[in-house]
């Protein structure tokens, strides 16, 4: 596999994820994502959201003041720099937060492969877990490791 390639299948997945994310929620896969972020983390700044959702800082600002007039983040000053503003889920919306989690992606990931048998996506599947707990769930920057450099190994 090319790196254009490997480029190609996380866009591919993303689409997939984005897909089935719409279908079972009222919010948007990026909303899902900002509030299982909040969830999983706790209260951020906008900065930090964007940083560890992989999405644009103007996207998530602008995802934030749409949750915060569906009352479902708080804002407040951060205590440490009253310039900053920190977003908080609501108590009410960690339920969304959590489905959004843990919904699992088997049934998404076997519509898209049809033409494989049963025992070849099921290995699919085990080697996406595998992967997925060998870079971890933090996005891929120098600090978490993940980011690979010219040697082709993790920084």
């Amino acid at each position: 596999m090319n790196l254009a390639e490997l480029h190609h299948l996380g866009r591919r997945l993303t689409a997939a994820a984005t897909s089935a994310m719409k279908g079972a929620s009222d919010l948007g896969s990026t909303e899902l994502l900002v509030l299982e972020c909040l969830d999983t983390i706790g209260p951020q700044p906008v900065g930090g959201i964007a940083q560890r959702t992989g999405f644009a800082q103007s996207r998530v600002s602008t995802v934030v003041a749409s949750l915060h007039e569906r009352g479902l983040v708080e804002l407040r000053a951060d205590p440490a720099d009253r310039r900053r503003t920190v977003t908080k889920i609501a108590d009410h919306a960690r339920t969304q937060a959590r489905e959004a989690r843990s919904r699992d992606a088997e049934s998404t990931l076997r519509q898209m492969l049809p033409a494989l048998a049963d025992t070849e996506v099921d290995a699919v599947i085990a080697a996406l877990k595998t992967l997925n707990s060998a870079l971890g769930e933090a996005p891929p920057d120098a600090s978490t490791g993940t980011d690979l450099q010219s040697t082709g190994r993790p920084g």
